[in-house]
């Protein structure tokens, strides 16, 4: 097939639609309809999910899950690389080598991305610091790429240069601020910050922390990161932010507390060893059905361990 298609076009437009019908309670198909549609479509296009299971599956509990380290072995999805509008590729730490997530276009992804987040930051200020890849140095992460969707060029200012903090620039840039700003940063990126002499941020500011210290020396406790955020930046409002590569969607919630997926993205929790379904409540490994992960594979069985609740998150 070619990178894009009428069929792959007008699933993305009921996706697109879905998302939007869904947070206001009125989302236009039942989930699993649109499940079972792209479900389908992948298996058409992907040699590789139909290795996993002859023929389409005939209710969405019976959709494979793809393993996370399959995206390290060979591209998963319906479109190669070389064709792909948007490439994404995890950064490696874990070793192994890299994961590759290939998009015909980030329509999907980038709707998703700023719809939830809005949904769950309302009061995120609009001029954003950011020490996360930027994209025109690290094109293919896709956390610098969903943080730059969330303000123009001219209202961003990044100071991670080639994967360290620019303690200098950072310091004088808040120097310089009189409004609040959304400090976007990995756990990581932040700690290292939080090591140089900052000024406060301007009242109102909010922190936005995602990851860890995955194949670091040197790894924080969450709330002692927070408590040091509260403690030299004079900010009250820390956010945390789940993602990865390989899914479309993120989570968003507060430190400590439980984390909150889109009506389009469903988590589960099930038995490391026999992938059985765990009830709520029961900490297992983690498994998402994200209908944003279009061209890839809707359903991923990752590394992460979590608890799932009654209600999602």
């Amino acid at each position: 097939m070619t990178a894009a298609s009428p069929a792959r076009d007008a699933l993305a437009d009921r996706i697109l639609a879905w998302m939007d019908g869904s947070l206001v309670g009125m989302p236009p198909e039942p989930f699993d309809d649109l499940a079972l549609a792209l479900h389908r479509h992948q298996h058409a296009h992907d040699a590789r999910l139909r290795r996993l299971i002859a023929t389409p599956a005939a209710s969405v509990d019976q959709i494979p899950a793809v393993p996370v380290e399959a995206f390290k072995h060979g591209l998963i999805g319906t479109v190669p690389a070389d064709r792909a509008g948007a490439v994404f590729r995890t950064s490696g730490t874990t070793g192994g080598g890299r994961g590759t997530h290939a998009l015909v276009d980030a329509r999907v992804y980038d709707h998703g991305a700023q719809a939830w987040a809005r949904r769950c930051v309302p009061d995120r200020p609009d001029d954003i610091v950011s020490l996360v890849p930027d994209p025109a140095e690290v094109p293919d992460s896709s956390l610098g790429h969903m943080v730059a969707g969330f303000a123009p060029a001219d209202r961003r200012r990044t100071h991670l240069v080639a994967g360290r903090v620019d303690r200098a620039g950072l310091a004088h840039d808040l120097q310089r601020r009189t409004a609040p700003v959304f400090l976007a940063a990995t756990a990581f990126a932040l700690a290292d910050a939080l090591e140089a002499d900052l000024p406060p941020l301007p009242a109102g500011s909010v922190v936005m922390v995602t990851g860890g210290f995955k194949g670091r020396r040197v790894a924080w406790e969450e709330q002692d990161l927070v408590d040091l955020v509260h403690a030299r930046l004079g900010v009250r409002r820390v956010v945390s932010e789940y993602g990865m590569t390989e899914l479309s969607s993120q989570l968003w919630g507060h430190p400590g507390g439980p984390l909150l997926p889109p009506p389009w993205l469903r988590v589960q929790a099930i038995d490391p060893t026999t992938a059985a379904p765990l009830g709520p409540g029961r900490r297992g490994q983690l498994r998402f059905l994200d209908l944003a992960n279009l061209d890839s594979t809707l359903c991923i069985d990752t590394l992460d361990a979590g608890t799932v609740h009654g209600d999602g998150s």
